[in-house]
């Protein structure tokens, strides 16, 4: 299986054009379509993802991911991160992905928001860090869990590759249909109060019991296997409650 991805990008460069979030949860759902061909499963199975991943197109690009597990991975200044996406020109056309199984522990929830973020840099930044070849190697670390948060803000302003790593890992995880889904089942079956957005949609209605939206996204986390702050955030970010 090759995994096929398109998105609009600069010939020369291979750089991503400027993409609003919406379009970089589109992209993620090319590759979700792919791995899971058939009824659509809310916990994604990662084995799947890396076998899927090991060869990808993108936008023509032929990429070869290789993922370590069992690395120590730092940061540029020594010290422990929890993951890193880097390509190496003695390695012409691998994009190498390491994540830091000591720092993760046994965290599941961590690893699949890392993994999922690390291969939301070698689908977007990928092409363009490979194209670098006979240039120093090139990495992009993800130094903590806090990095995975939504604000992908550095000194210089925001983080554009940060920003769609991480657009990419929450679209890939948790897809905005498929919480939709689940939130509207297990909102009824607890009873919290709903109401219709744009289109008659419904969207989980502030003020129910908060017992109940703790059990709520704690269900959500479960079902989808990340933690609950992740889907809390998703939640908002796909105005699936007001």
């Amino acid at each position: 299986m090759t995994l096929a991805v398109t998105y609009a990008h600069d010939r020369s460069s291979r750089e991503p054009r400027p993409m609003k979030a919406q379009q970089i949860w589109s992209v993620a759902d090319q590759v979700r379509r792919q791995l899971v061909p058939s009824r659509p499963v809310a916990c994604l199975d990662l084995e799947r993802l890396i076998r899927a991943a090991g060869r990808m197109m993108v936008n023509g690009i032929a990429i070869a991911t290789h993922w370590d597990f069992e690395r120590s991975v730092h940061d540029g200044r020594g010290r422990e991160a929890l993951g890193v996406t880097e390509a190496d020109p003695a390695l012409p056309g691998i994009v190498l992905i390491s994540l830091n199984a000591k720092l993760i522990a046994e965290r599941e929830y961590l690893k699949r928001s890392t993994l999922a973020h690390e291969f939301g840099h070698a689908v977007f930044d990928g092409p363009s860090m490979l194209r670098q070849a006979g240039k120093p190697a090139f990495a992009m670390v993800t130094p903590n869990e806090g990095h995975l948060a939504a604000a992908s803000r550095g000194r210089g302003g925001m983080d554009w590759r940060e920003f769609r790593a991480n657009e990419f890992m929450g679209a890939l995880l948790a897809p905005r249909a498929l919480l939709h889904r689940e939130l509207v089942r297990r909102a009824i079956a607890l009873r919290l109060p709903l109401r219709n957005a744009g289109e008659g949609e419904p969207v989980l209605r502030p003020g129910g019991d908060p017992i109940r939206v703790e059990e709520l996204l704690l269900d959500l986390a479960e079902r989808f296997s990340v933690s609950s702050s992740f889907i809390e955030y998703r939640l908002h970010r796909y105005a699936l409650v007001q």
